[in-house]
């Protein structure tokens, strides 16, 4: 059985729309939301099955000056 992931990150509010327009270009991989843009909060919502995918996009940002930090618990 594949399970659904869910990951909180805080990124540079500059890098949201640049991330999304990435990780959307990989079809099926992930859903992205906006939580607060002010803040820079995002959550990407995937299949346990795509791990290693959503872990080298986001791996990979770093390379285009876009830093996350993962948060598990933010009010």
């Amino acid at each position: 059985m594949i399970a659904e992931k869910t990951k909180r990150f805080l990124v540079d509010r500059e890098g949201i729309g640049f991330f999304k327009s990435v990780l959307e270009s990989y079809e099926d991989v992930a859903i992205f939301s906006v939580i607060d843009g002010q803040r820079g909060l995002i959550e990407i919502i995937y299949s346990s099955g795509f791990e290693e995918d959503v872990r080298g996009i986001v791996a990979d940002m770093v390379n285009y000056g876009i830093e996350f930090r993962e948060v598990s618990d933010v009010q």
